[in-house]
């Protein structure tokens, strides 16, 4: 992986807050996910970026099946990509200004609370949060209409992750796949 080819194009972008990160991830788990999204462009993992402290900070959730934190976490937009599987992210930005600061804000509440990973894929319950359901949260408490598609896998509905990819709902920022 050469990191130091690939950031420089990162950093001279003209990130915003709230816009939204997809990668590819390393395990077997991203691979099922991919598989299972043929319109998802090969990405498994999403998180909101926001700039944090002057840094530009990735805040999203993962299962501890796969990490040694459970659910919500905060990582620098330079490690949420080396951990991406051969470079592959996509930045993408909602096709409407929301208020980022009051996204900013619940994210970092949500943090604070460890919302846990959703290893049941339960979007009734927000109690604890997958990747797209945390995005999902958050649009929705902007006041935004659940614009979601879903599908279902093994009789549950989960969010299908070709909606990252419809420029109706979002617009490309960056493509690196």
């Amino acid at each position: 992986m050469n990191e130091k080819c690939e950031f420089p194009q990162l950093s001279s972008l003209q990130l915003k807050d709230g816009d939204v990160i997809l990668r590819r991830g390393n395990s077997i788990f991203s691979e099922l996910i991919a598989r299972n999204f043929p319109a998802s462009e090969g990405m498994s993992h999403c998180g909101f970026i926001f700039k944090i402290d002057g840094q530009y900070q990735v805040i999203h959730t993962i299962s501890k099946s796969l990490s040694d934190i459970d659910g919500i976490r905060i990582n620098t937009l330079e490690k949420f990509v080396l951990d991406a599987k051969q470079n592959r992210i996509c930045i993408i930005r909602y096709h409407k200004k929301l208020n980022s600061d009051s996204m900013k804000e619940r994210c970092l509440a949500l943090l604070k609370q460890k919302i846990p990973f959703d290893n049941d894929f339960d979007l009734n319950d927000s109690s604890k949060l997958y990747c797209s359901e945390l995005l999902r949260y958050v649009y929705q408490e902007q006041g935004e209409p659940d614009f979601f598609e879903m599908r279902k896998i093994v009789g549950v509905s989960v969010i299908d992750f070709s909606t990252f990819f419809n420029t109706e709902l979002f617009i490309p920022v960056y493509k690196n796949y």
